[in-house]
């Protein structure tokens, strides 16, 4: 790495707050059917939407559940789909993140 390299990344750091996330999923299911996900550490500084698709089927986007006290929020598939979880074993769920200033949209989750 260049000394050029490393003083852009240590002025990079030095300039953005401390950030912690962890948008590890851990996936709700009943038998075959996927409920929601839950993602440990999310980043709360904006109000961040989400679009949950199944297989090929965009299932649109919705406003979040408030993030909990632990940092953690849920995503509920049930509001995405007529009030019935995904079938895991014919869809593979894919979860995004949109943020809402910019509209962009960022993979965060994919069962199977």
């Amino acid at each position: 790495m260049s000394t050029d390299t490393t003083a852009q990344i240590f002025h990079l750091v030095a300039s953005l707050p401390k950030l912690s996330y962890d948008y590890t999923p851990n996936w709700v299911k009943d038998r075959q059917y996927i409920n929601s996900v839950t993602f440990a550490k999310v980043l709360a500084d904006k109000a961040y939407t989400y679009r949950v698709m199944a297989g090929d089927k965009d299932l649109g986007v919705k406003p979040s559940y408030a993030v909990g006290s632990d940092g953690s929020q849920k995503i509920n598939f049930l509001e995405y789909n007529g009030g019935y979880g995904i079938d895991g074993n014919a869809n593979t769920v894919y979860v995004y993140v949109v943020d809402p200033e910019t509209g962009n949209q960022y993979k965060i989750a994919q069962s199977k």
